[in-house]
């Protein structure tokens, strides 16, 4: 079978708490460390995010509209 390059898609979250022991035995957390944000894959990440764990860190900045009240409208002749 060949190798696919395909590209995973990623989260950065930020560790809030450590998994009890046991809770993900199938991931190796050990080097991580809770107040630091860190790229994971799409499925740790979420479901450390789940579980209360993790919360996601929001690396663009979003654009807030502006409010300029109600909208003047021309009036109809």
């Amino acid at each position: 079978m060949t190798e696919t390059n395909t590209p995973e898609f990623s989260l950065r979250i930020r560790l809030v708490t450590m998994p009890a022991a046991g809770e993900f035995d199938e991931f190796h957390l050990e080097h991580y460390h809770i107040g630091q944000a860190y790229v994971l894959p799409a499925r740790l990440a979420s479901m450390l995010i789940l579980a209360g764990y993790a919360e996601l860190v929001d690396t663009q900045q979003r654009a807030e509209a502006a409010d300029y009240g109600t909208p003047r409208l021309p009036k109809r002749k």
